[in-house]
């Protein structure tokens, strides 16, 4: 899918709006390479689409952080899932929002057979719309035995696209995110997260993703 994926490793949990701000720090570096991001929270947390109603996720899950990511989408929970990014930079620009969310969830359909699971690609959305991301299959998620186990969400900004998903619903394994990301490009260099786009990504985190304004924005 890609020549080149640079693999930034980010193996420390983080609270939900220093996650959300480490996406965006890293698209404002240099790279031209794609990079790519799995990460972890530091607790149970909820991550809704840039236009849902912050209301409904705090009935439903009062007692988790509530983050609002800048992608579109539903309501996603956090915690228990894989969760990882794509960060394209403003050369791949030309990518559809609509082939790249086939051709993403096409490898991780791969990665899941190469794991034991008779994962498959959704043909056609759900006829029952819920902003509860995981009750909604669409076109291209991914389902293992009929249940959607794979969802993503992609923003378009003028530094690039960012593309944030998430696998759950089925245990994954320490070896899946180098499949994933082996799956994704035909060549792979790994990097560890860097003290400047850490500090960059606190200053985003207390300006906008950790602050009322932004979280209860709709």
């Amino acid at each position: 899918m890609f020549d080149r994926i640079i693999w930034v490793l980010d193996e420390i949990p983080h609270a939900a709006a220093l996650n959300m701000a480490i996406d965006e720090a890293l698209l404002q570096t240099e790279e031209d390479a794609v990079l790519f991001r799995a990460y972890r929270w530091h607790k149970l947390a909820v991550s809704i689409g840039y236009f849902t109603a912050w209301s409904r996720a705090n009935a439903l899950y009062s007692g988790r952080e509530i983050v609002r990511r800048w992608t579109g989408g539903g309501i996603v929970e956090h915690g228990d899932d894989f969760t990882y990014s794509l960060l394209l930079p403003g050369s791949h620009k030309l990518i559809q929002n609509r082939d790249l969310y086939r051709q993403v969830h096409a490898a991780i359909t791969k990665s899941l057979h190469e794991s034991g699971y008779s994962a498959a690609v959704v043909t056609e959305k759900a006829p029952d719309h819920s902003d509860l991301c995981f009750d909604s299959p669409v076109e291209s998620d991914v389902e293992v035995n009929g249940m959607k186990v794979a969802g993503a969400a992609v923003r378009r900004l003028r530094t690039g696209i960012i593309f944030q998903g998430s696998i759950q619903r089925i245990p994954i394994n320490d070896r899946f995110a180098d499949r994933l990301v082996h799956n994704l490009a035909g060549s792979v260099e790994k990097r560890m997260l860097s003290a400047v786009t850490t500090l960059l990504a606190e200053r985003i985190a207390n300006e906008k993703y950790g602050t009322e304004s932004w979280t209860r924005r709709y």
